[in-house]
């Protein structure tokens, strides 16, 4: 879909009769429930007292695997719906290259599921500190890691990507989130033989747990450092042969199609440099294919052409049938709701009352109900990117409840009675690959907006990278819902940062001074305690702001054929994650 079509049905009546004949049909999004736990702490150094020398962070340890098998000398069939826009430099990717770019790229900081939770542990640096005065992130390089063509990685190397994807002059070109980092990174140096500095202009507690494995984008990735910054040939070339130091190395590429990996040998994460774990491949290619469309992906998996692949809800008896089982990687993505430009007064949504309004009047259990078929596909928990696995979640800030009654009334106390003097409200949305049906729970959102508070509400469904391009590029959509998925998050902080506490950005929520200094203040604080309680107190104030209205997260659900014996995706995972649990039979 290349331009912009109008809205997909008129009234709620409809949408819901539309919405019952699909019968479930779930690219992603089905598992069981998760609960409402205590987050896990925020893998971060306390600051020390002024004048103090700076001292390691305390890594967490690493729980040790199960006895790896022989390497199966057989590949792994595995079938995916989009491969993004097919690059592998992590400045320009999007965030469905992240299936492929994981596999070719190594983390400086890596990450450890344990007890269903995610933990941050040392990766290509084997440790790191943080200055006295909390400016200055320090990581100290591993030895013996190697990339794909057998060269060392280095601290020059490690300086070079830092610099390229980060660094301030990367605001200028990166494509991607990197940019919130560069706006407050000073500067990045070499401060040793082993050793790279990242100095950010404001304290910023969760660096390390942001550019990990962990985190939802690549900012971490470690690449041969190449003669110059930025350069468009040099970094096209990349892209046709990447070279990275990931567990799996591209042995063939044919565009919108393919790509194989090899099993890479020396893949750092293994006992002999000093790990607990063996995180190396079991098996001896893995074998990505595109296929969009779930119908064909689903023909494979019962035939034995494909092994693992996404699959919708209504598959599950087929992919049994043919001998497999679905397998869930728990909160995967979440459902991003907000309405832009509302920091100018001259839109609707400048008023909390109207913000509130919305939230309110959005029946959330006919869509996970009725849309998803219950809980057990659509979790109604969490604050965006903040769901219960998230350091700083807490109960509080699950979505509003449904209270027409109320929603009304706060729309007449901010001066639209019934709708009236609104004007249109336009939501823009995408058909998206890893959240299902976003266009049609747009439209059960839209009609409970018609029903409940009088509004004339339009849904347009967009070409995604149109659409990104505009919402990033312009203000044209400013007084308009954004309606899409998005990554969950172990560390939210870098969501909170570019969204409420970055003045600059466009995607800002707000231009209040009290809640810019609010989540500003939030995000230096380094005790890992004290940060947990500082980030959950400010998700909660911009929870009852209500410039986003959440809906839930999805679980991942995976159909996995007969020939995989054994695999635990990673929580908090949109991606193919946690590849060395793979087993063959």
């Amino acid at each position: 879909m290349t331009h912009l079509r109008g809205s997909l049905g008129s009234t709620y009546s409809k949408v819901i009769a539309s919405v019952l004949m699909l019968f479930l049909l779930l690219v992603v999004g089905c598992g069981a429930a998760a609960t409402a736990t205590p987050a896990p702490l925020a893998t971060t150094t306390p600051s020390p007292a002024a004048g103090a020398s700076a001292t390691p962070t305390a890594m967490p340890r690493a729980t040790a695997a199960p006895t790896v098998p022989a390497v199966n000398p057989g590949k792994v069939t595995w079938m995916i719906g989009d491969f993004g826009n097919g690059r592998f430099d992590p400045t320009f990717t999007t965030s469905n290259s992240q299936d492929y770019t994981r596999l070719t790229h190594g983390f400086l900081v890596s990450s450890n599921a344990k007890e269903g939770r995610r933990e941050v542990v040392p990766g290509i640096a084997s440790d790191w500190k943080v200055s006295s005065d909390s400016l200055t992130w320090t990581f100290t390089i591993r030895k013996g890691v190697k990339f794909h063509d057998g060269t060392e990685v280095t601290a020059e190397d490690a300086v070079w990507s830092l610099r390229h994807i980060m660094g301030p002059q990367a605001v200028e070109y990166a494509t991607t989130s990197a940019t919130v980092l560069a706006r407050i990174v000073d500067r990045i140096e070499q401060t040793g033989p082993d050793q790279v500095s990242v100095t950010t202009k404001v304290p910023t507690a969760g660096f390390p747990t942001g550019i990990s494995e962990a985190g939802s984008s690549p900012h971490g990735f470690v690449l041969p450092k190449r003669a110059t910054l930025h350069d468009l040939k040099d970094e096209e070339a990349y892209d046709r042969n990447p070279i990275g130091a990931g567990l799996g190395k591209l042995v063939k590429q044919v565009p919108a199609a393919q790509m194989t990996f090899e099993r890479f040998a020396d893949y750092y994460y293994q006992p002999k440099n000093g790990l607990p774990t063996d995180k190396r491949l079991n098996f001896t290619l893995l074998d990505l294919r595109l296929i969009s469309e779930e119908a064909t992906r689903m023909a494979a998996l019962r035939a034995g052409e494909a092994d693992i692949a996404p699959v919708s809800l209504s598959s599950r008896k087929q992919v049994e049938a043919g001998g497999g089982r679905l397998v869930f990687g728990q909160e995967g993505v979440y459902v991003e709701i907000f309405q832009m430009g509302c920091m100018r007064p001259e839109n609707p949504c400048h008023d909390r009352r109207v913000r509130q309004a919305l939230s309110y009047a959005m029946d959330r259990g006919i869509i996970r109900d009725r849309l998803y078929g219950g809980p057990e596909v659509l979790q109604v928990k969490g604050w965006g990117a903040v769901t219960p696995s998230s350091i700083g979640y807490s109960p509080e800030l699950d979505p509003f409840p449904f209270d027409p009654v109320k929603a009304r009334q706060l729309l007449a106390e901010a001066g639209y009675p019934g709708g009236k003097g609104f004007g249109k409200l336009v939501i823009n949305t995408l058909v998206s690959t890893s959240a299902p049906l976003l266009p049609e729970s747009a439209q059960i959102g839209a009609g409970d907006w018609r029903k409940e508070l009088g509004l004339d509400v339009e849904v347009k469904v967009w070409d995604a990278a149109a659409l990104q391009k505009t919402v990033s590029l312009t203000e044209d959509l400013y007084g308009q819902i954004f309606w899409r998925a998005n990554q969950t998050e172990l560390d939210a902080s870098r969501l909170l940062r570019k969204f409420y506490a970055d003045p600059e950005q466009k995607s800002r929520r707000h231009d209040d001074p009290e809640l810019l200094a609010l989540t500003g203040k939030a995000l230096t604080v380094f005790d890992s305690v004290e940060r947990e309680k500082a980030l959950n107190s400010a998700y909660r104030r911009m929870r009852d702001e209500a410039y986003d209205i959440p809906l839930g997260y999805f679980n991942i659900p995976w159909g996995v054929g007969p020939r995989i014996q054994t695999w635990q995706p990673d929580p908090l995972a949109f991606h193919i994650s946690a590849l060395h649990t793979i087993t063959l039979k």
